[in-house]
């Protein structure tokens, strides 16, 4: 063999190894990105389960310490040795079934599917089997996973899944599918936009709200008037202020100037609603005349006046207060029958 031959060989070996260290480098370099973009920490505030309007909440997923592994890489055993209750609620949400061919890490199934949070205005769940046979609802940093189900909501009060929305979705799902190796299965989109429609027509026929108004004695400022409503009782809840019921789900919203506490854009109002949105309150004996006597508890707190829908002074005795009373029974009663009582965490999903 010649000097020439040597001499490109070496080359050629120190080019590849040229290019193994480029490459080594490179994968460092965006390993570092992605830790810099998604910490793994006790607790994200991005993916906490923290509530939103009317109690809905993002998918959220649990960080932990690695378990042991075994020698084929998958966990001796699972952080949590039972199956978790909660999972897909067929009456008003689509699957997309997703599963992996190799067992997929936690660390790394988080950090890709936190971006596909919603699809279009409809939110989206993840629920997974890990790698030893365990039902999740939350996705954990310290466990494998050999199947993840995509759940996509069908329809809530921006109304039914949208073919685009369901495109948005199956990209999703076609996405993770790609990142890790993994097939898809889906319903066919006809029925899924179907079922949607109807949903959404069950829906409207149970919507319901019903309030009062607390006239106030001029412009009076809107931080002085939730620091009085907190010290009676309200607290904070999702995207507002209510009451809340012993259970901890909301009785009814308070409004300044009829908007959430969080959308109010002036420092000042001349009226508060005291809301009760049907489908996400708790069920209650008289919910009419428990808002009225609260109403009346908060006004003269606040020096204000109770008025109906017409502007008219209401009274705790007023003869109108049994018969909504009556009739919000009969909406409570409604909502049941057709498997949404309210209250619920689907009625919270369903109407959001």
């Amino acid at each position: 063999m010649t000097n020439l031959q040597l001499g490109i060989i070496v080359i050629g070996l120190l080019a590849i190894v040229a290019v193994l260290l480029f490459n080594w480098w490179q994968e460092k370099r965006i390993q570092q990105r992605i830790n810099q973009q998604f910490p793994t920490t006790e607790f994200d505030p991005l993916l906490g389960n923290t509530h939103a309007e009317n109690g809905r909440s993002d998918p959220s997923f649990v960080l932990e310490d690695k378990p042991e592994v075994g020698d084929d890489g998958v966990p001796k055993a699972s952080v949590v040795q039972q199956h978790e209750e909660e999972g897909v609620d067929p009456m008003c949400e689509t699957v997309f079934d997703i599963h992996f061919f190799t067992p997929v890490n936690g660390t790394q199934l988080i950090q890709h599917i936190q971006q596909f949070k919603y699809a279009g205005n409809k939110p989206i769940r993840y629920f997974a089997e890990t790698a030893d046979g365990f039902h999740r609802a939350r996705i954990r940093a310290a466990e494998l996973y050999t199947s993840l189900q995509m759940a996509v909501q069908l329809a809530n009060r921006n109304g039914p899944m949208r073919s685009e929305e369901w495109d948005q979705a199956f990209m999703y799902a076609d996405n993770i599918a790609h990142a890790f190796d993994a097939t898809t299965e889906s319903a066919d989109k006809a029925q899924v936009l179907e079922q949607a429609q109807q949903l959404d027509q069950l829906c409207n026929e149970s919507e319901a709200q019903v309030g009062v108004n607390l006239v106030l004695d001029g412009t009076q400022p809107v931080k002085a008037i939730l620091e009085i409503a907190q010290r009676l009782g309200y607290e904070e809840y999702g995207m507002g202020i209510v009451r809340l019921h012993e259970s901890g789900k909301p009785l009814f919203l308070l409004l300044p100037g009829g908007n959430l506490s969080t959308e109010v854009r002036s420092a000042g109002v001349e009226h508060i609603e005291l809301l009760i949105d049907v489908p996400n309150s708790y069920q209650i004996q008289k919910p009419f005349t428990h808002l009225v006597e609260h109403a009346h508890e908060l006004a003269k707190a606040l020096n204000a006046q109770v008025v109906d829908d017409e502007g008219k002074p209401l009274q705790r005795d007023n003869a109108v207060i049994p018969v909504i009373d009556q009739q919000l029974a009969e909406v409570y009663q409604d909502l049941d029958a057709k498997g949404l009582r309210a209250g619920s965490d689907r009625a919270a999903r369903l109407f959001s």
